[in-house]
């Protein structure tokens, strides 16, 4: 999925007078909900660059406050600077958080969605994946990280220096249910200890295959389109 021909010139100019002032947009790359995301070239090197939609916006910081490119961006650090998580997550490199322009920059993973990446194979994928799954969760907890929204279009599996495959979390800007439970009663779950922070995590991790959501919300969007 390619920018159009004056699309990625006009994205650009937008960010003149701030700290992304200067990059270069190549090409589209993805498309969601709340943004789009290109591959562009910034400070001499290339990277993945989320540009989040005007409402999707505007609807965090009626939510939360704060800019949605802030508060992914520091989620991203915060997993990246874990102990072991480097590994396993995309590397931040900035943000533009100037009110309804907010962009994220961010590491250019070369490899295949996970969900991509096991249907071409069958399923026939190494085991070492699952393990690391297993320990990026791990990790994550140990260092007080939860509600990672861990799913198969969220990781991108890619090759170490070794030719081994590793997956590698890039989406940052779920915001975690402990922080904002979806209601009154998952509060009070909550508070009483009978929910724990970790729960929703360790759920996705075991069923990280069972790809029927996944399946359903992309032949919804066919439909849409």
């Amino acid at each position: 999925m390619s920018a159009r021909p004056a699309d990625g010139p006009q994205l650009a100019e937008r960010f003149a007078g701030t700290g992304f002032a200067g990059l270069s947009i190549l090409e589209e790359i993805g498309r969601g909900r709340r943004s789009r995301v290109f591959r562009c070239r910034w400070q001499s090197r290339e990277c993945a660059l989320k540009i989040y939609e005007p409402a999707a916006a505007l609807r965090h910081l009626r939510i939360t406050g704060e800019g949605i490119a802030d508060f992914e961006h520091a989620r991203n650090l915060a997993y990246f600077r874990a102990p072991g998580l480097d590994r396993y997550v995309a590397q931040p490199f900035g943000r533009v958080s100037e009110g309804e322009l907010q962009a994220l920059a961010q590491e250019l993973l070369q490899g295949r969605l996970y969900y991509d990446y096991y249907r071409e194979r069958s399923g026939a994928v190494a085991p070492s994946l699952a393990r690391d799954l297993e320990r990026l969760v791990g990790l994550a907890h140990a260092a007080g990280l939860y509600d990672m929204d861990l799913h198969a279009t969220n990781v991108m599996v890619v090759e170490d220096k070794d030719g081994a495959p590793v997956p590698k979390l890039f989406d940052f800007n779920l915001i975690p249910f402990h922080v904002r439970p979806q209601n009154f009663f998952v509060g009070w779950l909550l508070r009483a200890g009978l929910v724990s922070r970790e729960s929703r995590d360790l759920r996705r991790l075991r069923k990280f295959h069972d790809f029927r959501p996944i399946e359903r919300r992309l032949k919804r969007r066919a439909t849409e389109s």
